[in-house]
């Protein structure tokens, strides 16, 4: 339960001293090798891959993140998203837990829940919060820290970087996210991910997945710029599934993956009702865990639907409240090409390998 990332510490403190694991990397036996075996089998665009599951993008903070993720199993980790700027974090606390152990449900989106630092008994009923406001080291350092994370990757893995456009940056904001995506491009991105969605910042580039014309916009400016590097769009959740549908053909001509959901916005409050997170525009935060999981299942079967009606070819990218190895596989039969946990990775460095030894044969 010791989780990798000591949530009472500052997201600097992580940056410089995480991740904390002390236990003993997992021997994994590859399914693929040996007899009757000449290649891999999962396969995501040109990169042969040992299985379809990852980090997405949050928990993996730089370099020594990736490196531990991707030697405990999760093959496809994602370098936390940075922007063409340097931007601070929010204050600490940064996560706290959720109190609630049922499912979220669409009616109480939005609603006011309570936070405190009472952690769960197990891995599985784990739901935070989290609001750090997608904060980014200096282009200088984070294109510099990609290529050594590129260089952790083994034999089957690969590295996917998240981008960010950033209001205020001296540009526009479709130029800035074409700028990051050159940076990231050129630092040595393998897949590139464009973040349309985070409840946790306030200038307006965490709601770009809800407009289909900003973000089709976007996204072919970014496909242009980056030309065969293989493209995703990360996109929030959507009570109306027609307006799901409505985003994902503005983008499908442009993107090669789409990936959601993101964390769930509320109201969080302190035990004494006041605002839990310090700081102006704080009291929205981000919710992920365990309570957004059938939301989350749900967004990844409305999106497979779509794909499979309008015969798109993008791959699905399912992501949110996957806490368990069954989860995985549930994420995957319900559409999701590939498939990322955050919350659970964080508090369970061992799941891939659970996975692996459960579900390997059938995903692998």
């Amino acid at each position: 339960m010791k989780p990798t990332y000591d949530i009472t510490k500052s997201y600097d403190w992580n940056y410089e001293n995480g991740p904390i694991f002390t236990g003993k990397i997992p021997e994994r036996k590859n399914p693929h090798r040996g007899a009757g075996h000449s290649a891999k089998k999962f396969k995501l665009w040109d990169f042969e891959l040992n299985s379809p599951i990852g980090v997405p993008a949050g928990p993996l903070l730089n370099s020594n993140w990736i490196k531990l993720y991707a030697e405990l199993g999760f093959d496809i980790p994602v370098y936390k998203t940075v922007r063409s700027v340097y931007r601070e974090c929010h204050p600490n606390p940064n996560c706290i837990y959720i109190q609630r152990r049922d499912q979220l449900t669409e009616d109480e989106i939005g609603a006011d829940i309570v936070g405190n630092f009472n952690e769960p008994k197990n891995s599985r009923e784990i739901t935070i919060t989290n609001s750090f406001g997608v904060p980014s080291k200096s282009p200088q350092e984070w294109m510099a820290d990609i290529e050594k994370a590129n260089s952790y990757m083994g034999e089957g893995q690969v590295m996917i970087v998240s981008i960010n456009g950033t209001p205020g940056s001296g540009t526009d904001i479709v130029s800035d996210y074409v700028r990051v995506a050159e940076m990231a491009k050129e630092a040595g991105a393998k897949i590139i991910e464009a973040n349309y969605s985070c409840p946790n910042v306030s200038t307006g580039e965490g709601s770009i997945y809800s407009d289909p014309e900003m973000s089709a916009k976007i996204s072919q400016a970014i496909k242009k710029a980056i030309g065969n590097v293989p493209f995703m769009i990360k996109l929030g959740n959507f009570k109306n599934p027609a307006k799901l549908e409505e985003v994902a053909k503005a983008n499908a001509p442009f993107v090669d993956g789409i990936a959601g959901i993101n964390t769930i916005k509320m109201n969080v409050y302190n035990e004494a009702g006041e605002q839990a997170l310090p700081g102006e525009g704080r009291l929205g935060s981000g919710l992920c865990g365990n309570a957004i999981h059938d939301i989350a299942q749900k967004f990844t079967e409305n999106l497979a639907k779509i794909k499979r009606d309008n015969n798109f070819d993008f791959i699905i990218c399912g992501v949110g409240g996957i806490m368990t190895a069954d989860d995985f596989a549930e994420r995957l039969e319900g559409g999701a090409d590939i498939a990322m946990s955050a919350t659970a990775a964080m508090w369970n460095p061992l799941l891939a390998s659970e996975f692996h030894e459960k579900f390997g044969d059938k995903f692998n």
